[in-house]
This record gives structure tokens, C-alpha cells and sequence, in this order.
């Protein structure tokens, strides 16, 4: 056997697999598009269950047994394709689901809901107004995915690794994504 080429390969192999450990699309709840990122400790999520809302406690309980095992600090949950949530989710959410929620390391939580989604931005901010015991929770509504993750990541430059990912995974954004302008955030940057 050539060493001279076996090095290499194993070298490429090793980054492969360590890089490959800090980004991560999890695949184990059909209901979720997911993308964890260890370093920013960014957990992104987006409903990818259709119109079907029977099975949105059962991939909530996944999506928190999942977020307890992660413990991000930093998550995105895009709930543009989500139907209206009806009155009995919304019960079960501050009762049951938003408790044991509270209970993660998150820091800043974005939740990304096109204009047309006003029903929905109204039922969350009613739910959180009512349970908010995380004061150091920062929690924002963003319009695009895009701007909510450069929020979170405070413009990390791991970024544009993580569009890259979300992208080959899953495709390029939903077609019902807002189109209302949000403005880049300027973030370390001179404007």
C-alpha cells in the first residue's frame, strides 16, 4: 500500500468527520426539518407536516426530548406551513408542552411566521404572554428564516455553511415564505 496517499486520505477523512459532527441534519421526526450546530449551539427547525395536525404533540414530545438532549441555546422554529393551531393544541401547548419547554438552556428563540400567519403569531405571543417564567429568554417573530438565523448566530460566519446545508438538504425556502422586506442585520459589521 502508498502511505504517501493513504495520509491524505485519512486526513480528508478525519475533517470530513469532524466537521461533519458540527453540523447535523437529524432526520428522526418525520414531521420536522432539522439542522443542529454545535458550535453556535443553534438548533433550526421547520414544519414539514403538511396540513395534517394529528401528529403535532406526538413531534412536539420528539422535538423536546430531542431539544433535552442537545440543549441549544439558540433555536429557530419555522412555522410557515403550519395550519391555524386549533384552540385544544393551543390548551395542550401552555399547559403541558411549554412548561417542560422552559426548562432548556435556551437563551434567544426566534419563531418565523409569514404575514399571512396571523392567527398563529397571536395564539404563540397569547401562550407566552401567559407562561413567561424565562426572563432571560430573548424571543423574537422574524418574516424570513434567513434574517432569524443571522440574529441568532450574530452573524456568524458559519452562516453561510449552515444556508448551504439547510439548502442541499432540504431545498431553497418555501415558496409561501413572506415576502415582506426585513432589513440585514448589521451585527459587527460598519454600515
Amino acid at each position: 500500500m502508498n502511505t504517501s496517499l493513504a495520509a491524505p486520505r485519512n486526513w480528508l477523512a478525519a475533517l470530513f468527520s469532524t466537521f461533519s459532527l458540527l453540523l447535523m441534519i437529524i432526520v428522526d421526526i418525520k414531521e420536522f426539518n432539522i439542522q443542529y450546530d454545535e458550535p453556535l449551539r443553534l438548533l433550526r427547525v421547520e414544519w414539514a407536516g403538511g396540513h395534517e395536525m394529528r401528529r403535532l404533540r406526538p413531534a412536539l414530545e420528539q422535538l423536546h426530548k430531542l431539544a433535552y438532549r442537545l440543549q441549544p441555546t439558540h433555536a429557530l422554529l419555522s412555522l410557515n406551513d403550519l395550519p391555524d393551531i386549533s384552540a385544544y393544541d393551543q390548551i395542550w401547548l401552555g399547559a403541558q408542552w411549554l412548561p417542560k419547554a422552559e426548562r432548556l438552556a435556551l437563551r434567544q428563540a426566534v419563531v418565523v411566521l409569514d404575514t399571512k400567519q396571523v392567527y398563529n403569531q397571536q395564539a404563540i405571543e397569547t401562550l407566552l404572554s401567559f407562561g413567561r417564567h424565562q426572563p432571560q429568554l430573548d424571543f423574537q417573530f422574524f418574516r424570513q428564516a434567513a434574517a432569524g438565523m443571522q440574529w441568532l448566530a450574530n452573524d456568524s460566519v458559519r452562516l453561510p455553511v449552515l444556508f448551504s446545508e439547510w439548502a442541499a438538504t432540504y431545498g431553497p425556502p418555501s415558496p409561501n415564505a413572506s415576502v415582506a422586506a426585513e432589513p440585514l442585520p448589521h451585527y459587527g459589521r460598519p454600515r
